[in-house]
C-alpha cells in the first residue's frame, strides 16, 4: 500500500512541475531589464567585433585597391589608375589577420545600455578617449538650423555674468583668447535658445569604424562668441573632469564640417553641413538622452577620426593664442625623382603615425580630405591595413598629413620613373 501511495504522490508532483513550466514559458521576455554599462567602462559605445573584417574602411576617389582583412578585397578606393598597385599579402606583404580578439579601447568613458549596430563591425574604441558611436541613421541634420562659420555671427560678445544659484557650474571658458573667464550652469546653457542646435554626426574612430551619433546642445561658435573670443584665438583645449583632454585648432573648429550618410570603399554619400556643439543630450540615433556634456564635431572627410575630440564630462574649454603649428609632412621610403625597377614598393612614414592620417593621390592631382588614406587604422589596431604601394609605371604622388591638435601639413610631391 505504501508503495502505491508513493507512486501516486510522485505523479502529482510531476504534474505540478509540468504546469508551472508551461506557465513560465508564456511570459514575455521583452520585459527583462537591460543592463547598463558602468561609468568609464564598456557602456553605450562598446561594440562587439564582427565575424570578419570590413572592406569599407579606406579613402574615396582615385586609389588603387588594397587587400583587406577578409576575402571581400579592398580597403582603398576604386583604382582610378594603374600606375601604383598595393602590396598583397599573397605577394610577400603583410599577412592577412587571423581574427579573433577585439582590441582594447583607447579608453572607456560611457555608461548605459549597449547600442544596436546596423551591421557587424570589426571592433571599436570608446568615444571620446578617443572613440566611436554606433547607429545606422542618415547623416542629415535633425533641424534646418544654418551652421554659423565664425563667432562674429553671435548676437553678443560681452563676457557673461557669473552663474546664478540655479545649479552647479558645468562649463567654464577661459584663456588669453577670450575676454575673460566665463562659467555657465546647465540651465543657463539650455536657456540660450538662439544658439541651440541638433544634428546627426557621422563619426570614424581609429579602428576604423564608421558610425552615426545624434546630439543636441549649444553651438560652439555661438558659445565662444558669448565668451568674448578675440582675434588672437589659435587653439582650443577641451578638458574633462578626469583630466583627459583634446586640442583642436581654429581652422578645425571653425572650418567646414560634414556628416556623411554612408561611406564605403566605393565612395561616400549624403554629405550634410554641420557645426560643432557642446551637447547635453546625445546617444545612438533614436536613443539620445540627457547625459554629461561633451563636444561633438563634424568631419572634414569620411575617414577624419573625429571621435578623439568627443571629450565626455567636459568641464573646461581653454582658448589659447598660441598655435601648435602644422604637422610635419609625410616621408617616402624612396627619394623623390628616383628611377626604380618595375614593382618597387613605396611606403609612407610619419613621426606621429597614430595621430595623423596620410591622404594621397597617384595621378598628380592635389589631395584633400576625400582622397585615399594610406594608414586608415592605428598601428596598434589593424597595422595590416597600412600597405606599401607597388610602382608599376612612372608616376607622380602627392600627400599630406592631417590630425587634430595641429593644422594639416604641407603637401609633398614624389615623382618616380619606372624602368
Amino acid at each position: 500500500m505504501s508503495v502505491v501511495f508513493k507512486r501516486v504522490a510522485a505523479l502529482l508532483v510531476a504534474i505540478v512541475l509540468l504546469l508551472a513550466s508551461a506557465c513560465s514559458a508564456g511570459l514575455d521576455e521583452s520585459d527583462a531589464p537591460v543592463g547598463a554599462g558602468a561609468a568609464n567602462g564598456a557602456g553605450d559605445f562598446a561594440q562587439e567585433p564582427g565575424a570578419g573584417g570590413s572592406a569599407e574602411v579606406n579613402g574615396v576617389g582615385g586609389a588603387v585597391d588594397a587587400t583587406g582583412p577578409d576575402d571581400s578585397g579592398a580597403v582603398g578606393g576604386d583604382g582610378a589608375g594603374a600606375s601604383v598597385a598595393p602590396l598583397s599579402p599573397t605577394s610577400g606583404g603583410t599577412p592577412s589577420p587571423t581574427g579573433g580578439e577585439t582590441p582594447a579601447a583607447d579608453a572607456a568613458d560611457s555608461a548605459g545600455p549597449p547600442l544596436q549596430t546596423p551591421a557587424p563591425a570589426d571592433a571599436t574604441e570608446e568615444q571620446g578617449r578617443p572613440g566611436e558611436t554606433s547607429s545606422g541613421a542618415p547623416g542629415d541634420p535633425v533641424t534646418a538650423s544654418t551652421p554659423s562659420s565664425t563667432p562674429s555671427s553671435t548676437p553678443e560678445a560681452d563676457v557673461e555674468a557669473p552663474p546664478s544659484s540655479d545649479g552647479p557650474v558645468v562649463l567654464t571658458i577661459k584663456g588669453d583668447g577670450v575676454s575673460g573667464e566665463t562659467s555657465w550652469t546647465l540651465s543657463q546653457l539650455q536657456s540660450m535658445s538662439e544658439g541651440c542646435r541638433e544634428f546627426v554626426y557621422s563619426t570614424t574612430n581609429n579602428w576604423p569604424a564608421f558610425r552615426h551619433m545624434e546630439a543636441c546642445g549649444i553651438s560652439l561658435p555661438y558659445l565662444l562668441g558669448r565668451a568674448g573670443i578675440n582675434d588672437s584665438a589659435a587653439s582650443f583645449r577641451f578638458t574633462a573632469t578626469d583630466g583627459y583632454y583634446a586640442v583642436v585648432t581654429y581652422d578645425q573648429l571653425f572650418g567646414a564640417q560634414y556628416s556623411y550618410a554612408s561611406h564605403s570603399a566605393s565612395g561616400s554619400s549624403g554629405a550634410s553641413a554641420v557645426e560643432p556643439i557642446v551637447a547635453w543630450i546625445w546617444g545612438d540615433a533614436g536613443r539620445a538622452r540627457e547625459e554629461s556634456i561633451r563636444p561633438f564635431f563634424g568631419q572634414g572627410g569620411p575617414l577624419d577620426v573625429n571621435t578623439s575630440t568627443f571629450v565626455q564630462d567636459l568641464i573646461t574649454i581653454e582658448v589659447s593664442s598660441v598655435s601648435a603649428g602644422k604637422w610635419p609632412a609625410p616621408m617616402a621610403s624612396i627619394a623623390d625623382g628616383a628611377a626604380v625597377p618595375y614593382g618597387t614598393q613605396l611606403a609612407f612614414s610619419h613621426e606621429s603615425i597614430d595621430s595623423v592620417r596620410i591622404y594621397y593621390t597617384i595621378d598628380g592631382s592635389e589631395p584633400d580630405f576625400s582622397s585615399p588614406v594610406y594608414n586608415p587604422s592605428a598601428s596598434y589596431f589593424q597595422p595590416h591595413l597600412t600597405v606599401p604601394l607597388f610602382l608599376v609605371e612612372s608616376v607622380t604622388i602627392k600627400a599630406f598629413a592631417a590630425g587634430y591638435g595641429r593644422d594639416r601639413s604641407e603637401t609633398v610631391t614624389f615623382s618616380f620613373t619606372v624602368e
